[in-house]
C-alpha cells in the first residue's frame, strides 16, 4: 500500500505533519503555497506549555476574534471558521516551530485532533451527512505542520495516536496524521497505510518485558524502520509507566 504524500497546496489529507525543520519537503511546499498567494503563519512550540498557553498563543498569533472562548471546542471553531489573516479566502499553513518542546505534553494528542478536525472542515466543507456545505465559507487548503529541530518524528507517534479519531502513518521520516472515516465523511480508512490509535497492540509484550517483540510488532503494524519502532516503544513504555503499569 503506497504511503500518504503530504501537501500544503491541495485540499486533502494528511491534515497534520511532524517533520524536521530542514526537511526539503517543507521548504518546497511552503514556497509553492506562498507562490500561489497562500499564507504561512508561525507559532513557537516553546510557548505551548499547557492548555491555557495554547489558547492564548493561538489567539494572539493567529488574530482570533475577541469572542474566542479559550477552550478546545472554541479553538476548532476559530481555526476552521477563519477570520484571521486572509479572512478565509487564502490557502493556509499553520506552523508550530520548535515543536520538540511538545514531546511530553499531555495535551498533544488532543491538540492534533483539534487541528485535524479544523483542517477537515476547512478543506472539505462537509456536513455531518457528508454533503458539501459552502453556505458560509468556501473550501480552502488548510494544514498544520510541526517542525522539529532535533527530535525524531517517530517519537511523537504514540502521543499523537491517542488523539480522538486520529490515525497515523510514518513515511519518509515524517509523522502524518489524519481523521478516520468512521465518524468523518471523506476521512481516511483506519487501515493500511494508516494506523488508528491508541497504539496498544504491543502492550502485552511491553508489560511482559519483551521489547524486541514489541519493536517487531510496531514495525509490522506501522510499516516503519526498527529505529522508528524503537522510538515508538520508548514513548509507549513511558505512557504505560505514567499510568502506573510496571513495564518489564
Amino acid at each position: 500500500m503506497p504511503k500518504p504524500k503530504p501537501t500544503l497546496v491541495e485540499r486533502r489529507s494528511p491534515w497534520v505533519v511532524f517533520t524536521r525543520a530542514d526537511d526539503p519537503w517543507w521548504a518546497s511546499e511552503s514556497a509553492a503555497l506562498t507562490a500561489r498567494d497562500g499564507l504561512v503563519l508561525r507559532l513557537d512550540g516553546r510557548e505551548l506549555r499547557d492548555a491555557p498557553s495554547v489558547f492564548r498563543t493561538f489567539a494572539q498569533e493567529l488574530e482570533f476574534v475577541g469572542c474566542f472562548g479559550h477552550n478546545w471546542d472554541a479553538l476548532v471553531d476559530c481555526l476552521h471558521d477563519w477570520h484571521g489573516p486572509g479572512h478565509g479566502d487564502q490557502d493556509l499553513a499553520i506552523v508550530v516551530e520548535h515543536a520538540d518542546a511538545l514531546r511530553d505534553a499531555r495535551f498533544l494528542g488532543l491538540l492534533v485532533s483539534v487541528c485535524a478536525t479544523a483542517a477537515w472542515r476547512s478543506n472539505l466543507r462537509l456536513d455531518a451527512d457528508g454533503d458539501l456545505d459552502e453556505e458560509h465559507r468556501r473550501r480552502i487548503a488548510q494544514h498544520f505542520v510541526f517542525l522539529l529541530d532535533h527530535t525524531s518524528s517517530a517519537a511523537f507517534t504514540e502521543a499523537v495516536a491517542r488523539g480522538a479519531d486520529v490515525a497515523v502513518a510514518l513515511a519518509e521520516g515524517r509523522l502524518l496524521a489524519t481523521l478516520t472515516d468512521a465518524d468523518w465523511p471523506g476521512g481516511d480508512p483506519a487501515a493500511a497505510p494508516w494506523t488508528a490509535g491508541p497504539l496498544a497492540f504491543a502492550d502485552e509484550e511491553i508489560l511482559a518485558g519483551r521489547p524486541a517483540r514489541a519493536v517487531e510488532e510496531f514495525r509490522s503494524r506501522l510499516d516503519c524502520s526498527a529505529e522508528q519502532a524503537a522510538d515508538v516503544l520508548r514513548s509507549r513504555s513511558a505512557y504505560l509507566r505514567g499510568q502506573g503499569l510496571p513495564c518489564g
